[in-house]
């Protein structure tokens, strides 16, 4: 049987000539490296990733075909062929815009100081319901300055839970904005400055560069889901913002010189075919992310409780700020998913897994005492609340780690005005906007 099969291989190979051997020890393990991406969908960052794929394995299946049936002549043009056609890929990938880890960031404006917000005059969302001003936030048209005399300004922090709602008055800004209203303040006005997966270091800087100038009476931070989920996920150093490594990356590529000189590795990771098929720049954040776990310690007590630290550090000199300002400030810890009582398997999924799920749990039984540490909670001026029990017997209520529904929103909005209408340092504002 053995001497068969090798027989009818010199066979083949004898009667389609040496190109027929070359084409299929090209074709063969870039067709199995192809499905293997599909059905695992590893390094997949977007729906025109998955879809170039796809195409490239037809064509490579066409192609193999053809080298079947082709005799010897057909299999010596075949390969140029292929060379030809990966070269139209690249052009047409080129020509139809980013693809990759490029796409991750592409809603995202980049900013001096805070890094990113959204993108200006732009659109986010499924239906695109999310617009954004010029300053790239989710705010119907411009902050104006000088302050109205008789507006109480608010301003709302946070990453993309500040941002999200169907609708700009189902988002939690909106909602406080409309509870205030209700309840007597009709001069409220509420800004969203949410930015989407914005740390709270990022948040401390927004408000220090941009926000404290524009004379909010108070600033609340709705934060602390990223900066503890995040690094499970991303780039695992205590207090650095979303993803930096993936920034570190592409200026190391930019910067021709050290080790990312420009090389045949790095030609290979400048194509936009290559990126989308094989993931060539994926390997090395991979990598990088790899090395960085290991130097920060993942998973062990002093990198979550450094994690922790650097929050409360960031929620306290938030504190300072606005009191130096002569602005009041209110920070909520958020809820999320991974701290409800009891998680089906799908849900410890959605989570990050057991690990991720436990790891988060024992990182929010630290946040109250390093806030304490480090910001005393009934400083005149500067109030911390956690809310990370508010859903934990629903957890039904999140649509992925941390995102909830509308009617959620309005929950939360609902206890945030709750605890503000009994904050003595309000209560000149109070009179202000009932006025």
């Amino acid at each position: 049987m053995r001497l068969t099969v090798t027989g009818r291989f010199r066979s083949l190979v004898a009667d389609k000539g040496v190109p027929f051997l070359i084409n299929h020890l090209v074709l063969g393990p870039l067709a199995i490296w192809l499905v293997l991406q599909l059905v695992l969908l590893e390094g997949v960052n977007n729906k025109r990733n998955l879809v170039v794929r796809f195409l490239a394995l037809g064509s490579v299946v066409v192609f193999g075909y053809l080298s079947l049936v082709l005799g010897r002549r057909g299999n010596a043009r075949l390969l140029p062929c292929f060379v030809a056609a990966c070269l139209a890929g690249e052009l047409l990938m080129r020509a139809s815009g980013s693809y990759g880890l490029g796409s991750d960031i592409s809603s995202r404006h980049p900013q001096p100081y805070f890094m990113f917000s959204g993108p200006p005059n732009g659109q986010a969302g499924d239906g695109r319901q999310i617009r954004f001003n010029s300053g790239g936030f989710r705010i119907d048209g411009e902050v104006s300055m000088p302050k109205p005399p008789d507006e109480i300004r608010i301003f709302v922090v946070g990453g993309s839970t500040v941002v999200q709602g169907t609708t700009l008055a189902d988002s939690i800004p909106g909602a406080i904005e409309a509870a205030l209203r209700a309840d007597g303040w009709p001069r409220s006005r509420v800004y969203n400055f949410g930015v989407t997966a914005f740390l709270s270091g990022q948040e401390l800087s927004l408000l220090v560069h941009r926000l404290a100038y524009l004379q909010p009476d108070l600033v609340i931070a709705y934060d602390g889901g990223n900066d503890l989920i995040s690094p499970w996920l991303y780039d695992p150093r205590p207090g650095y913002p979303f993803n930096f490594l993936v920034w570190e990356e592409a200026l190391n590529k930019l910067s021709s010189t050290g080790t990312w000189s420009k090389t045949i590795a790095g030609l290979a990771q400048d194509s936009a075919l290559l990126q989308a098929l094989v993931g060539t720049t994926e390997w090395d954040i991979r990598a990088g992310r790899d090395g960085l776990r290991r130097a920060v310690g993942f998973g062990a007590e002093p990198w979550k409780r450094a994690l922790v630290d650097s929050y409360a550090s960031n929620i306290a000199a938030m504190c300072r700020v606005a009191r130096a300002n002569g602005l009041l400030f209110a920070a909520y810890f958020q809820p999320a998913l991974p701290y409800s009582q009891t998680l089906d398997r799908r849900q410890v999924e959605m989570s990050g897994g057991a690990e991720m799920v436990e790891g988060l749990r024992e990182e929010r039984r630290l946040v109250p005492a390093a806030i304490s540490a480090q910001m005393n909670p009934a400083e005149a001026g500067c109030r911390f609340s956690d809310l990370s029990d508010l859903f934990q017997d629903a957890p039904a209520t999140f649509t992925d780690v941390i995102h909830v529904t509308d009617a959620a929103n309005q929950l939360i909005a609902r206890r945030v005005v709750r605890e503000l209408r009994v904050w003595d340092a309000l209560r000149p504002a109070r009179r202000l906007g009932a006025g």
